[in-house]
């Protein structure tokens, strides 16, 4: 799939500081461009009622993506604690 990010999710990691949190990062941004579908994404789980806005989750950590025809926009990063306040962004 094809993979492209947003400025709130790019301004969210560059607070991050800890190199395995980078490493997670890494990991899950080429596990989504090596994604054939939806589904081929681990850990990846719709938002209810949301459409095409999906959260991958590792450990305390998400993702919040928007997927939509072979492309998978990342718009938000962050911890449990603060993730669901901001995203869906709509």
């Amino acid at each position: 799939m094809k993979v492209e990010f947003r400025n709130s999710f790019l301004k969210d990691v560059k607070k991050v500081k800890q190199a395995t949190i980078k490493s997670l990062i890494r990991t899950v941004i080429e596990d989504c461009e090596q994604a054939g579908t939806i589904s081929d994404i681990p850990h990846c789980e719709p938002l209810q009622s949301r459409g095409k806005f999906f959260k991958i989750k590792h450990g305390q950590y998400r993702f919040g993506v928007y997927i939509d025809k072979g492309t998978v926009e990342f718009l938000k990063f962050g911890t449990r604690q603060n993730f669901y306040t901001d995203f869906p962004p709509f």
